[in-house]
């Protein structure tokens, strides 16, 4: 029988609502938008008050570990806070932001508030703080192109996985402009973010997966994910057709 996540939320809400430091408990995730099963993972945050930030989050370390048996816990430095993971041992997964309240003047797309003593989570986050910005989708264009030349340069040396480090890369980056482009929500996330709203992918992506690591299956994809970005994003052309003419000698270099 699969561990239900919904009991560690109920638990973790229980919980939150005994401990007078915390002052809104947000569940994100699948589970925050209505669209859980028994697999997904808990990803929430809790805004504590006052200035014992590093005490409150060991007590909330303390107390999740205790929902379950654990298989590992790990601590890691999160903005103004601290993100906490905690592994049990019947495969489910916690992932926990502990911040200041003053971190949030509202309510993120799909998440939920479980508990919020002071109002901090009534009204949805304003929408303009969401978008991403011109020069931040000029940067993810930016490393794309040079991601995709590192890619093919890598193959034809014969530094197979690190062609397909690069490819993955600047994959990514093109999950990431193809969201903002469609106005899904949180498109840093990028496939992650896509597939959630349910959006189809970018046309041609299916090839830039290469069939194996042979370097002209690696050239192949990064040629292939070269023409999806063109259609996405023309903000670098100059730099586009310097990685298409780079790639054009790498392949004329190697049938020599």
């Amino acid at each position: 029988m699969v561990a239900d996540p919904a009991e560690l939320v109920q638990r973790l809400t229980d919980w939150a609502a005994r401990q007078p430091w915390v002052d809104w408990l947000e569940l994100g995730g699948s589970l925050g938008r209505g669209a859980g099963d028994a697999w997904s993972d808990l990803d929430a945050g809790i805004g504590v008050t006052g200035d014992d930030l590093d005490v409150r989050r060991d007590e909330a370390v303390q107390a999740v570990s205790s929902f379950a048996p654990v298989a590992g816990t790990l601590v890691q430095g999160w903005q103004s806070g601290s993100h906490c993971i905690v592994a049990y041992r019947d495969g489910r997964q916690l992932s926990l932001v502990v911040a200041p309240a003053d971190f949030r003047s509202g309510r993120p797309p799909e998440s939920r508030a479980l508990l919020d003593r002071t109002g901090r989570l009534a009204d949805p986050v304003p929408a303009e703080r969401l978008a991403t910005d011109p020069e931040t989708l000029r940067e993810w264009e930016f490393l794309a192109w040079i991601a995709i030349g590192d890619a093919a340069r890598h193959a034809v040396r014969g530094h197979r996985w690190r062609a397909l480090r690069s490819l993955t890369e600047a994959r990514d980056l093109v999950w990431q402009l193809w969201g903002a482009d469609r106005g899904v929500v949180y498109p840093a996330f990028g496939v992650v973010s896509v597939e959630n709203a349910g959006l189809p992918e970018p046309p041609g992506m299916a090839a830039t997966h290469p069939a194996d690591l042979d370097q002209e299956s690696l050239v192949d994809a990064a040629e292939s994910l070269s023409r999806v970005l063109a259609e996405l994003r023309t903000d670098h052309e100059e730099l586009a057709e310097s990685i298409r003419h780079r790639i054009r000698d790498l392949r004329s270099h190697r049938s020599r």
